[in-house]
């Protein structure tokens, strides 16, 4: 059973806006005040990326290598998770997930985490659509596989495996569905470790109707996250049907091996069209 830790939030200096934040040594980022050597700090400032407005009471999740931390952005959309830096160290580019109801989730990348240093990064949350929506357990870092991989740079993972497969429902999908002309639901993610090309990955929509199945994705050697709206998964929902459906990620095995990739994923999307 996974440890959650529930922490506050508290105010931070300037953040530093990039796909993936810088993380420097000996302060937390403001020259306020030393971190200590067990501890590796994430900051984050958390706007609305329509109005600008700083977001507060939205949700940071870091899932760590047994325990879940998670804290709250204060009323200027700010955070601060001082985690172990046992519990993340020598991880290339984790990831947290920043979450609040009436906004996509979004995920928050560092270069690394380490003791005595901080990453800092701006967020910008896209308010969500009404034709969006997120899957039940899908807005934070899951990983897939068996546990059994050779550490890699694209193969050093936050947390232990959640399993080989995993079902995310989509709770509003028959609600989605009455809208007028609406074939197709395309799911979007964002992946870390995925190696599609030589393992049997697998992406499913299944519904009252039947199953549709697409192949996985392939992420960066480099071990960066990808993904996102640049890899689309597009489904046919007369094919899933009408009245419920979950999306299915698939861990397959690896050039015919017992062996199962091991990826994870974070940030997962339906959009319907």
């Amino acid at each position: 059973m996974r440890t959650r830790i529930k922490l506050f939030p508290m105010g931070v200096g300037i953040a530093i806006t990039a796909f993936v934040a810088s993380c420097g040594g000996g302060g937390d980022g403001t020259g306020s005040e030393a971190i200590p050597l067990t501890t590796a700090r994430l900051d984050c400032q958390v706007a609305d990326k329509s109005s600008g407005d700083a977001v507060a009471g939205a949700t940071v999740n870091y899932q760590a290598r047994s325990t879940e931390y998670t804290t709250q952005t204060d009323t200027d959309g700010n955070c601060r998770l001082d985690l172990p830096a046992a519990e993340v160290a020598g991880v290339k580019y984790p990831a947290a997930s920043v979450t609040k109801p009436g906004y996509e989730p979004q995920t928050v990348l560092c270069a690394s985490l380490q003791g005595g240093s901080a990453c800092s990064q701006a967020i910008q949350l896209i308010p969500l659509a009404a034709n969006v929506s997120i899957p039940v357990g899908g807005d934070v870092v899951m990983h897939l596989g068996d546990d059994r991989y050779e550490g890699a740079v694209n193969s050093q993972f936050q947390k232990a495996s959640d399993g080989v497969e995993l079902a995310f429902p989509i709770a509003d999908w028959a609600e989605q569905l009455k809208a007028a002309g609406v074939t197709k639901a395309t799911v979007y993610l964002d992946a870390k470790g995925w190696q599609t090309g030589t393992c049997s990955n697998l992406v499913s929509l299944s519904g009252d109707t039947g199953t549709l199945t697409l192949p996985g994705g392939v992420s960066p050697a480099a071990g960066y996250w990808a993904g996102g709206r640049q890899v689309p998964f597009v489904f046919a929902v007369a094919q899933v049907g009408n009245r419920a459906a979950e999306l299915r990620i698939t861990s397959g095995s690896c050039n015919g091996t017992s062996d199962f990739d091991d990826f994870e994923i974070n940030r997962i999307r339906v959009e319907f069209n």
